[in-house]
């Protein structure tokens, strides 16, 4: 298996549940990825030349497409916002994948009976300022966690960033409240935590995002890169489902 260094770049998940879905959608829509092994971190699309495909670490994807690494890379638009540069030239161009799915979400403790939406939530963020205290936010996704709880009012907090076992993290006093991803909810719930009215972040599906610098200044890695938007869809398009073109190429 070879490769040239002018091959479009696509980066796609390397671990996670996110590394399947992706492989089972690129296979769906008829652009399955081979590797030579599970060890191998780069991979073909037999059936559209002129691409390498990279394997990488989901927290990785976004800057590697922002330095220029990388052309096209498939993520899920939580991670892509989160991490995302706001004066480098990325943008998502498909967006809602159908895959991917699961929800940047508030989770708060069960004992907090009287806490039902965001706006008790603004309540008790002020109660603790009032005890010259601020209502601690374990999270993963602090930029995200941060401008949501501004825009609804909520300026009393701080946020404990940790990387893991966040629904721990009340119960064992590193935090009041967390912003989580979750896709079911059953790992707050078995941990003592409710979600509450207006507590979403951020909805998220896997999306393809591109460098739109490199793209619109290389016409061959443009055109290979609008046959595999075309590709998709279609696919999308025979399956009766819409896609959200959000970056024309």
């Amino acid at each position: 298996m070879t490769f040239e260094n002018s091959d479009l770049k696509l980066v796609i998940p390397s671990d996670g549940a996110m590394y399947e879905s992706t492989l089972e959608f690129m296979a769906n829509v008829g652009l399955s990825v081979e590797r030579e092994s599970k060890r191998r971190y780069i991979a073909t699309i037999p059936n559209l030349s002129g691409i390498t495909v990279l394997l990488l670490r989901s927290a990785d994807i976004t800057s590697t497409l922002e330095d220029g690494s990388a052309d096209l890379g498939l993520l899920g638009e939580d991670r892509y916002q989160e991490l995302r540069q706001e004066d480098l030239p990325t943008a998502v161009i498909l967006g809602n994948l159908n895959y991917g799915n699961c929800s940047l979400t508030i989770g708060v403790p069960n004992s907090w009976s009287d806490v039902d939406s965001i706006a008790d939530l603004a309540e008790v963020a002020i109660e603790f300022r009032e005890k010259g205290l601020s209502m601690r936010v374990a999270t993963k996704s602090p930029r995200l966690t941060e401008k949501f709880l501004l825009s609804h009012g909520i300026s009393y907090f701080s946020l404990v960033r940790l990387s893991g076992t966040l629904e721990l993290a009340p119960e064992m006093g590193f935090a009041d409240i967390i912003a989580d991803i979750t896709s079911t909810g059953t790992t707050m719930r078995e941990n003592q935590l409710k979600t509450i009215q207006g507590g979403i972040i951020i909805e998220s599906e896997a999306c393809l995002v591109g460098n739109k610098t490199q793209l619109a200044s290389d016409p061959v890695k443009l055109r290979i890169s609008q046959e595999l938007v075309q590709i998709i869809t279609s696919y999308f398009k025979n399956q009766m489902t819409d896609v959200d073109v959000r970056y024309n190429l």
